[in-house]
């Protein structure tokens, strides 16, 4: 069967039999005007075949597609499925659909320019059949719609962020709920014990005692993190220098968390601590660094109740001091359990233990590392933390030898 050949988009449409013929001057003057219709129309306008193939297209169609004349197009585009479309399948969909419905309003689409640029169209389109309703062509309309799609990624983007955002915070108010009214509830409980006791109980009394002490000091920690954290966001932390001796600045700060330096203490449910303090191979003490103590004391706590609170009892953790002209390395090195990629990408989030809750020995706020690289960052520093699952984790902390406190 021979397929007859479309009626060119410039071509006036058939009058009705019933109605007078135009004169021939009429008929001239009717074509040129659709010719300028179709030439000068600031959509793109298009025939082609079913299998893929323009048979026409205005020179806004081409101008939308990149190419500087509507014969280049026509001979560079042969194959619409394949060149055009970027999602794979898209024109088999634009096919299916046609054939459903002999017509489509909006068919949205990413397709590829002639520089190799992705755009958003929409097309509009009919099937054009014969007198026995076999299709023929399809002929239509391409509209770009880029900014339009791109606005909807981004108000889809804002919106799933928003709600990402609230659900984080109403976890967060449930973990920070639960590390307050924990050592509550301790301190409440055993303080009811210690009304229930005999004059003659002093022993048990005195372990009550204690863990009252205990609880009242985690519920200290958790509320100091949670002002440091505040403060240093702000930028509101007020920072003083002093001439700081390395080594037994950091001895103090061990004694006083009861990691028991070169040898053993209790930290936390009686587990068996020890930290080691060392220098690099390049380094000779006495190590000094003018630093702000009180922020340099708050970083290593930080990093030292980490690597105690993760690692074995019978590991040991070490502390490395590095002294270099430009500055000074602070190596908290432990070999606890580690961190997975994920783990290690939400510990330097604030509150990213909100993010892994799932994690069976996450504790706390997930302030902690957060606040120092917070200080790092105050004192021209920074924090660097390498960790991998079943091998320890190292924090290094980078500090200059002049001293660059933020205000």
């Amino acid at each position: 069967m021979t397929v007859p050949s479309p009626v060119p988009l410039d071509t006036p449409p058939a009058r009705p039999p019933a109605e007078p013929a135009f004169a021939a001057g009429d008929e001239t003057h009717s074509g040129d005007r659709y010719r300028r219709l179709f030439e000068q129309a600031p959509w793109g306008l298009f025939q082609t075949t079913i299998d893929g193939r323009y048979l026409d297209a205005n020179p806004a169609l081409a101008r939308l597609y990149g190419y500087d004349s509507r014969e280049d197009m026509l001979g560079a585009l042969t194959d619409i499925g394949a060149q055009l479309y970027v999602d794979p399948g898209r024109r088999e969909a634009f096919v299916t659909e046609m054939r459903a419905r002999g017509v489509i309003q909006g068919f949205e689409s990413r397709i590829r320019r002639r520089d190799g640029t992705i755009i958003w169209i929409a097309e509009t389109c009919r099937e054009v059949r014969d007198a026995n309703g076999q299709p023929l062509y399809y002929e239509g309309t391409v509209e770009e719609i880029t900014i339009r799609k791109e606005a909807e990624q981004a108000l889809r983007a804002a919106n799933e962020k928003a709600q990402r955002a609230n659900e984080a915070k109403e976890r967060f108010l449930a973990l920070v709920t639960h590390e307050l009214r924990t050592p509550l509830h301790a301190i409440l409980g055993f303080g009811d014990l210690i009304a229930q006791l005999d004059q003659d109980e002093v022993a048990e009394r005195d372990d009550y005692l204690r863990e009252i002490t205990g609880a009242g000091n985690r519920l200290l920690r958790t509320i100091n993190r949670l002002l440091d954290y505040t403060r240093l966001a702000s930028g509101a932390a007020a920072s003083e220098l002093q001439l700081i001796e390395l080594e037994p600045f950091i001895a103090r700060l061990i004694r006083q968390l009861g990691g028991g330096q070169m040898g053993s203490g209790q930290m936390g449910g009686g587990r068996e601590k020890r930290v080691r303090i060392q220098h690099e191979a390049e380094t000779t003490a006495p190590c000094v660094l003018e630093v702000d103590g009180n922020l340099l004391n708050r970083a290593l706590t930080e990093l030292l109740t980490n690597a105690l609170a993760y690692s074995p009892p019978e590991q040991v953790v070490v502390v490395e001091i590095g002294q270099r002209r430009e500055g000074v390395t602070l190596r908290v090195i432990d070999q606890g359990r580690g961190m997975s990629a994920e783990e290690l990408q939400a510990a330097a989030v604030p509150f990213g233990s909100v993010i892994l809750q799932a994690r069976s020995r996450q504790q706390g706020l997930g302030l902690g590392l957060p606040i120092v690289q917070s200080i790092a960052a105050m004192l021209g520093g920074h924090l660097d933390l390498t960790s991998s699952l079943l091998n320890g984790t190292v924090a290094t902390l980078y500090l200059p030898t002049q001293p660059a406190l933020s205000p």
